[in-house]
């Protein structure tokens, strides 16, 4: 797994632990706090060429007094030869925060797929797990 910059507990994001709700502290997230605005990215490399369909995501937001919330937006890309696709026929992209924020598409098989985060205006954003099925 990669990400567009160094952020802190990457592998956080995959090891399987979800919040119980929005308050939840106790579980490893990740985040790209102090930056703000923007776009960032986290990408899963597969051993072998996968076929995926959604993509679900548990948004971390430390509101009122941090300074991470849900992001402005989201999408998911997949890698077709040395190009970045978003997917197609994705059926929405939540932004709630500690909940299971699910997006389904057309199938793709892929070696790769990209989370493409935008980053609040004034805030930073994180997330406490990424699953790809």
């Amino acid at each position: 797994m990669t990400s567009s910059s160094k952020v802190p507990a990457l592998s956080s994001i995959n090891d399987r632990l979800v919040p119980k709700d929005e308050n939840d502290r106790s579980v490893p997230y990740t985040h790209w706090w102090p930056k703000q605005g923007g776009t960032e990215w986290l990408c899963y490399e597969f051993p072998q060429e996968s076929t995926v369909q959604s993509a679900t995501v548990y948004w971390f937001d430390d509101g009122p007094w941090g300074g991470c919330r849900v992001p402005k937006s989201w999408r998911i890309l997949y890698q077709n030869g040395q190009q970045w696709v978003p997917v197609e026929g994705a059926d929405g992209y939540p932004t709630d925060k500690g909940v299971a924020c699910t997006v389904n598409f057309n199938p793709v098989k892929t070696k790769a797929l990209r989370l493409e985060i935008v980053l609040p205006d004034d805030n930073s954003a994180g997330l406490f797990e990424w699953v790809v099925k």
